[in-house]
């Protein structure tokens, strides 16, 4: 009997041993490591005064132009700077900035890592223009983008521009297309990690018109949402609305818009049937438009991939500023440290159910079902710190605010993207040799 198990265990070995050499021996397996990539602001512009809303005092920061200092806690959460550009370790909390200037005006942006193209629509190069384009390289080598203008005249030329490692440059918009009324800015990243900003700021002689930073918008498309459109802000003063659209491509495009408001939904009377020549700017007032008394969104369908904002101007007291609302995408979940902003913020879907989870100053948690159809527009509680959005019906979602300096527009939209590796794991090939083929 024990020879015969003897022989069985034999065979078996043998058996086995054949079928792992005649295996391929080429299978490797590899483990997947996910991580959120860093993301960097941009300094003050002129002698704006900026603060960086980071997720917590413990997130990790260092001055851009130091790519060898160490990343240290920022001891804060609300974070001011000067000049320098900042480096922010991955999160997937959205650091958000907001740039003021003392009874000017006010912008706000959500910080980025990169991007391969993206579209400015918004600004100008006529008399009034400060505006500046702000391309940030957090690489350790030189980046060169290649930065088109478009206009109310067509398409301009293709401007290369060259960003050392860890730096930033800042260039006038004024340059690429000098005296237009209506700038679009098409930024493609050539070589590098960079990612552009764009500041459209207007003065007319001495009196200051306002300012605010123009969205990117990554691809142009035939449709597109632009959420939270204000209609005044505290007495008779009305807001007063502009869309900026451009056909991206080399057809010309048939537009119509769809105003989106808790009193109806219509497209109004001359907006039904637009004729878009293809990559020339084109403005359209809205100011004869009845738009009703409550914030609301505008739906724009095409024929054709655009690209499309909307200039705001209002005055409310001491208030004159003006603001770029570009428009929204889906999104999962956004979280963001507000530090006591009190924005209001509005989503649009047919179907709109989102979750806010939020803590005021105390560290007190709140919850809030949020549900409704069409536009739904949800004022954010005083002395709220860390607020997340969970969107469980596709819904698009922008807000907008007003301070003692200005008024401004941020996209609910997430800032650090999901960067995924591979890690090979070593198996048996590692140390068998393959077999050799005649």
């Amino acid at each position: 009997m024990k020879e015969t198990r003897a022989s069985f265990a034999l065979l078996f070995f043998v058996v086995a041993a054949h079928i792992a050499y005649l295996l391929p021996q080429n299978i490797s397996s590899r483990e997947i490591t996910q991580s959120y990539s860093a993301t960097v602001c941009p300094g003050a512009v002129g002698d704006s005064r900026t603060t960086n809303l980071l997720p917590s005092k413990s997130t990790l920061i260092r001055e851009l132009a130091q790519p060898n200092a160490k990343l240290r806690k920022n001891g804060q959460g609300s974070y001011s700077i000067s000049k320098n550009a900042l480096f922010i370790e991955g999160t997937p909390t959205n650091v958000n900035q907001i740039q003021s200037s003392s009874n000017r005006w006010t912008a706000a942006l959500t910080c980025a890592d990169s991007s391969k193209t993206s579209w400015f629509v918004g600004g100008t190069a006529n008399v009034t223009s400060q505006s500046k384009l702000i391309l940030v390289n957090s690489g350790l080598g030189d980046a060169i983008v290649d930065v088109t203008s478009f206009s109310e005249n067509g398409r301009g030329a293709t401007v290369p521009i060259t960003i050392k490692a860890s730096s930033d440059k800042v260039v006038r918009v004024d340059s690429f297309d000098p005296g237009a009324n209506r700038i679009v800015l098409k930024v493609e990243t050539r070589s590098g990690r960079v990612v552009g900003y764009l500041l459209d700021e207007r003065v007319r002689g001495l009196n200051n018109l306002g300012a605010d930073f123009v969205a990117p918008i990554s691809k142009a498309e035939e449709s597109l949402v632009i959420a939270s459109l204000p209609i005044r802000y505290g007495g008779n003063n009305r807001a007063a609305h502009k869309i900026r659209i451009m056909s991206a491509g080399q057809v010309d495009a048939n537009v119509s818009i769809e105003v989106v408001s808790p009193e109806g939904v219509f497209i109004p009377v001359g907006f039904d049937n637009l004729q878009i020549e293809a990559q020339q700017v084109n403005d359209f007032d809205l100011s004869e438009v009845d738009l009703g008394g409550k914030t609301f969104a505008l739906k724009i369908s095409s024929s054709a991939p655009i690209v499309a904002s909307v200039f705001t101007t209002v005055r409310s007291g001491s208030v004159s500023d003006f603001m770029w609302s570009a428009p929204s995408q889906s999104f999962g979940s956004v979280s963001m440290n507000l530090y006591g902003l009190e924005p209001r913020v509005t989503f649009v879907a047919e179907r709109i159910q989102v979750i806010v989870n939020w803590r005021n100053n105390r560290g007190k948690q709140f919850s809030r079902n949020l549900i409704g159809e069409e536009v739904l527009s949800w004022k954010v509680p005083a002395n709220t710190r860390l607020i997340t959005f969970t969107n469980q019906s596709g819904a698009k979602a922008a807000m907008n605010w007003i301070s003692r300096d200005g008024v401004t527009h941020l996209l609910l939209a997430s800032g650090a993207s999901l960067e995924s590796a591979s890690k090979p794991i070593p198996d048996i090939a590692v140390i068998q040799p393959t077999r050799k083929t005649s």
